[in-house]
């Protein structure tokens, strides 16, 4: 059995990043932001448990790291 990658990232990413927007837009009232909300949370519940399960790579920890800088970099920016 081949290599078979189950997602298209930009497609998942875009459609998360679209929520993030309407969660934030002033022109949805709090019903539908809970909503959206809601279903970010079950989202992100669901990738904690598949990480949670999920092996240790050899270069984790390092990716990891660079994106803890990352984040450093954009907070101390701002």
């Amino acid at each position: 059995m081949g290599f078979r990658k189950p997602m298209d990232y930009n497609s998942v990413q875009h459609q998360i990043y679209m929520a993030g927007v309407e969660l934030h837009s002033k022109y949805n009232d709090g019903w539908n932001q809970w909503a959206i909300k809601q279903d970010l949370y079950k989202l992100k519940w669901l990738l904690d448990e598949i990480m949670a399960d999920s092996p240790t790579f050899a270069d984790e920890e390092e990716f990891l790291k660079k994106h803890e800088q990352t984040k450093m970099w954009r907070t101390l920016s701002k």
